[in-house]
């Protein structure tokens, strides 16, 4: 067993906290040291050596007190040096959105991220347009709902149809690429041979749908009634977006590659967790609402949805967004011994008549975000991952397991 260390800047009392486990007691051969320039910390046990860069330089003496000498656990705070400056204060409502429009080149190729096969071709988005928050579209619901009366008119028009009501629906148009907190919206014809099939035994490039029948790009007849469906990419099968309507796509974000037409790209590229984050923090801006219930895009689209299924985790996802604004480092993970912004959340699994309740109750404090069931088991792997980093004393809180989701910073994750 290696030594673990997890430190994280907690930036609004200017100060680094630190855990570390060690494989066996604390005693004579254990030694914890700061660096001289207070950015690194070094451990010592029985042999064994971990290092790790620190989320923020501290102002300690070299040699740090070990408070027993037989634990397995040990920890520290330790104030930032009076040197050393942290971020411009940090607020919910300007956290950065993973690939927003400034980001993204115009007449970029979109491709799927994990094969590379091209779903719309360079040249076709002439434009990227940012979508209004859901906050924009409940204020000019509010708005509308409580202007003055006319009293000489009357006019029985829904929200929907004036386009700007949260219940309001945005249309794919040709050469625009819409953009949204986790998703791309696209016309339907602008997908590589304006085409959609249905067969998963198909040759062509583009996506597949997933119920096995034949389709195509183009607008259904008149009157047809379109439920969201989930695409597939045709070559590797990854599961990269949904249709919205008879003719809107949505693509998400962290199953896409983009490239412009100087045969380079965003320099990185949004992952899972950077959209997850972002989207419970946006839920967190625009309801006040700190807990989700993570529901799966087959529970609300009238398909089946069967929990519990082998290797998957029985129930549905709650997620608890406990600070948004962190920074770490860790000697664990992909990542490890660099400072990463993320999300520290608490999750734990509820049965689907629970989040019903939590969801239907007129004092609820929880809201409900959609993606799909194989993204919501990826996004378990990665809170149980990201568990694993901290110290095994910082693992749990109460019947909820700690979790980090990193951010996207606003210079590419």
């Amino acid at each position: 067993m290696a030594i673990l260390i997890y430190a994280e800047l907690l930036s609004n009392i200017r100060q680094v906290s630190i855990g570390c486990s060690l494989p066996s007691p604390a005693d004579a051969n254990t030694a914890a040291r700061i660096s001289a320039d207070g950015s690194c910390l070094l451990v010592r046990h029985h042999g064994n050596e971990a290092s790790l860069r620190l989320p923020g330089r501290v102002a300690a003496p070299s040699t740090l007190p070990l408070a027993s000498s037989k634990a397995t656990s040990l920890s520290w705070r330790l104030p930032l040096a009076l040197s050393y400056t942290t971020n411009v204060p940090w607020s919910v409502d300007s956290q950065a959105i993973p690939w927003c429009a400034q980001d993204l080149e115009p007449e970029g190729s979109v491709c799927c991220r994990a094969c590379q096969t091209t779903v719309i071709l360079l040249g076709t988005v002439k434009i990227w347009k940012d979508l209004p928050s859901e906050n924009w579209a409940e204020m000019m619901e509010f708005w509308h709902c409580h202007k003055p009366h006319n009293h000489g008119h009357h006019d029985d028009k829904s929200l929907s149809t004036r386009g700007y009501g949260a219940n309001s629906q945005i249309s794919g148009q040709a050469g625009v690429g819409f953009v949204d907190i986790t998703t791309f919206l696209f016309a339907k014809a602008d997908c590589l041979g304006s085409s959609l099939t249905r067969s998963s035994q198909s040759t062509k490039l583009g996506l597949i749908l997933a119920d096995g029948q034949d389709s195509n790009l183009g607008d259904e007849p008149n009157g047809s009634t379109v439920q969201s469906q989930s695409l597939y990419c045709s070559n590797c099968q990854s599961e990269i977006g949904v249709t919205k309507e008879q003719t809107t796509i949505s693509l998400f974000k962290w199953q896409l590659a983009i490239g412009n037409p100087a045969n380079s790209g965003p320099r990185t590229q949004p992952t899972l967790a950077n959209c997850v984050s972002s989207i419970l923090l946006a839920t967190l801006a625009r309801s006040g609402c700190s807990k989700s219930i993570m529901m799966p895009l087959a529970a609300t689209t009238g398909t089946s949805f069967q929990q519990g299924q082998i290797g998957q985790p029985s129930g549905l996802l709650h997620i608890w967004l406990f600070n948004g604004n962190i920074t770490f480092s860790a000697t664990k993970g992909d990542d490890s011994r660099l400072a990463c912004p993320a999300v520290k959340v608490l999750y734990r699994m509820v049965e689907q008549d629970e989040a019903n309740k939590m969801l239907d109750s007129m004092s609820s404090v929880v809201q409900d975000i959609t993606l799909p069931s194989s993204a919501i088991d990826d996004l378990f792997e990665l809170l149980k991952q990201s568990n694993e980093y901290l110290p095994p004393n910082d693992r749990n809180f109460k019947e909820w397991t700690v979790g980090l989701l990193k951010k996207w910073d606003g210079d590419g994750g």
